[in-house]
């Protein structure tokens, strides 16, 4: 029987941030990055299942809290882009993980790794996200009889903070996430839903939960997902 995962922690900006892991001593271990924004929540079951299926592979996995979600002290607010690159890296060392999986606009704080194997699974530029999100803020000031453009929405988002889809971001955050490319790395193995006709090395059966109203799962996804990614870290 395996262990249920458990909370670790890594050190950034002087504080400590929580860490979900599954089999910390293995010796093939996987740094997972998550989604961004309301992604992040509809993916997270997902995310868990992949790490149950990575331990029963015998891969320790590692699911961060970045700085400004979840169970972290400080606010998304006063979060950057870079905030979130130099916390991977350094949860990435902390626990000696030199192999990456990040998953849609996860793939965005990778950038300051490239010394590490990664595995991208749908990644997706900043921009892409900020306009969906952006998006649903027009619909909701339209519901509450207000007008609004992506044009208007972003003018204040470059002044100042602005909320989206419940999520307060800065000015900082909210320039560089618009700015950011997905980075192309050295060594890395992109993964895409067989859906998608992008390309990508290894296309996988499962549908994009990125998508639904509601958190959801797919276990058969998430066990095609934990399967490629033991065997491209290999032993």
């Amino acid at each position: 029987m395996t262990a249920p995962p458990a909370f670790v922690s890594y050190e950034f900006a002087d504080r400590e941030e929580l860490c979900l892991c599954t089999a910390p001593q293995s010796h093939r271990r996987i740094l997972l990055v998550p989604p961004l924004f309301d992604e992040m929540n509809r993916m997270r079951k997902m995310l868990v299942d992949v790490m149950r299926a990575l331990e029963a592979l015998e891969v320790g996995s590692f699911l961060p809290d970045l700085p400004g979600t979840n169970e972290s002290l400080v606010a998304l607010e006063q979060t950057s882009l870079s905030d979130w690159q130099n916390a991977i890296q350094t949860c990435a060392q902390q626990h000696d993980i030199s192999h990456i999986a990040s998953f849609r606009a996860g793939a965005l704080t990778i950038a300051a790794m490239p010394e590490a194997s990664h595995w991208v699974f749908s990644p997706v530029k900043g921009a892409t996200i900020l306009r969906t999100m952006m998006r649903t803020r027009v619909a909701a000031d339209r519901e509450a009889g207000l007008s609004t453009s992506l044009a208007q929405l972003t003018e204040q988002a470059e002044a100042g903070s602005i909320e989206l889809a419940g999520n307060i971001l800065g000015s900082g955050l909210f320039k560089q996430l618009n700015a950011a490319d997905i980075p192309q790395m050295p060594d890395q193995r992109v993964a895409r839903l067989d859906s998608d006709s992008k390309p990508a090395d290894v296309h996988i059966p499962g549908s994009p939960l990125w998508l639904r109203a509601e958190p959801d799962d797919d276990l058969a996804m998430s066990s095609a997902i934990a399967q490629d990614i033991a065997q491209w870290i290999g032993q």
